[in-house]
């Protein structure tokens, strides 16, 4: 006999509430689960009246993973607990502190935690120049993973093993289409995903009473794109009916970028690109969030024709 033994949170914490997952993840559970208490987390007090305005009734609280005692208030009597950290974040001391903060409360029964991690992949295999730098990826979410393993927390880790579609836009790659209907990126093997969808599949999991969740490592990618950059431009001037290019060369991505995000982000960008060139074998799409979600995720195709007039300009 099979049964279901995870009791769903009453309360919910979300950090990260303002950012593109955090924010339509607060977005689901206000319409799905509308009888669950929800607190926000911002680092910024800049975004405080801002979160109140777009989630009434939920509580807001600012909170820093390097201050113990904020932690120590935000995840009071949260019983749900949503954890995503900057992509700068040191995570030894920041998770450290979150861990002791989650022990002390003695209330979490579910923590999704997002990471982004080559599955199975070999640090050994990191490039010296991104261990150089310190605060990548690569280096600091598998201290993160280990540091949560340790602490015994029913943790659940939501790996983006894909690209964000709204890289697009976060990253300012659609500078160039708008300008000249060109795609200026490296031109890596990878998968993609709508990150509406996987807050969609934490708020899920969040509502789900199956304990199995517990311990598990997911792989989010939609299940359909696993693309280089060249075939993103191709399938754009499908979708829009103009011919979109793609320029993939280093010497491209410093004239467009370097200037933009400045010469030493535009450095690591690259490198860390380069690092998953030489790893894409390890991709492979998977059905795990059509699964969770109960409908195909949002394709690429599908993205680009619901924001093409924000694209194109």
């Amino acid at each position: 006999m099979t049964y279901n033994r995870k009791r769903i949170p009453d309360s919910i914490l979300i950090f990260g509430a303002t950012g593109h997952i955090g924010a339509p993840l607060a977005r689901f559970l206000q319409r799905q689960a509308p009888q669950i208490r929800l607190r926000l987390v911002t680092s910024n007090p800049a975004s405080v009246a801002t979160l109140k305005q777009d989630f009434r009734g939920a509580e807001v609280v600012l909170a820093n993973y390097f201050d113990l005692s904020s932690l120590q208030t935000a995840v009071a009597e949260m019983e749900g607990v949503f954890v995503l950290t900057p992509s700068s974040t040191d995570e030894r001391p920041a998770m450290t502190n979150l861990v002791t903060a989650l022990k002390s409360a003695n209330r979490a029964v579910h923590v999704l935690r997002g990471v982004g991690m080559q599955p199975e992949s070999n640090l050994h295999r990191i490039p010296q120049v991104l261990r150089d730098h310190g605060l990548g990826l690569p280096i600091q979410h598998p201290i993160a993973k280990a540091i949560l393993d340790e602490s015994g927390l029913p943790v659940t880790y939501l790996n983006f093993g894909a690209t964000f579609m709204d890289n697009f836009f976060r990253l300012g790659i659609a500078d160039a289409l708008r300008r000249e209907r060109k795609l200026v990126w490296h031109d890596r093997l990878v998968p993609f995903i709508d990150a509406r969808d996987i807050a969609e599949v934490a708020g899920r999991l969040f509502l789900s009473d199956n304990h199995r969740h517990i311990g598990q490592f997911h792989t989010l990618n939609n299940g359909q794109d696993l693309l280089r950059y060249s075939d993103a431009a191709r399938i754009m001037s499908e979708a829009f009916g103009e011919a979109i290019t793609h320029e993939g060369s280093k010497e491209s991505f410093f004239k467009y970028y370097a200037g933009r995000m400045g010469e030493p982000r535009a450095s690591y960008l690259w490198a860390f690109f380069e690092y998953e060139r030489e790893n894409e074998v390890v991709w492979a799409l998977n059905a795990f969030v059509e699964g969770i979600l109960g409908r195909k995720p949002v394709s690429l195709r599908t993205w680009f024709m619901e924001h093409r007039a924000a694209l194109l300009g």
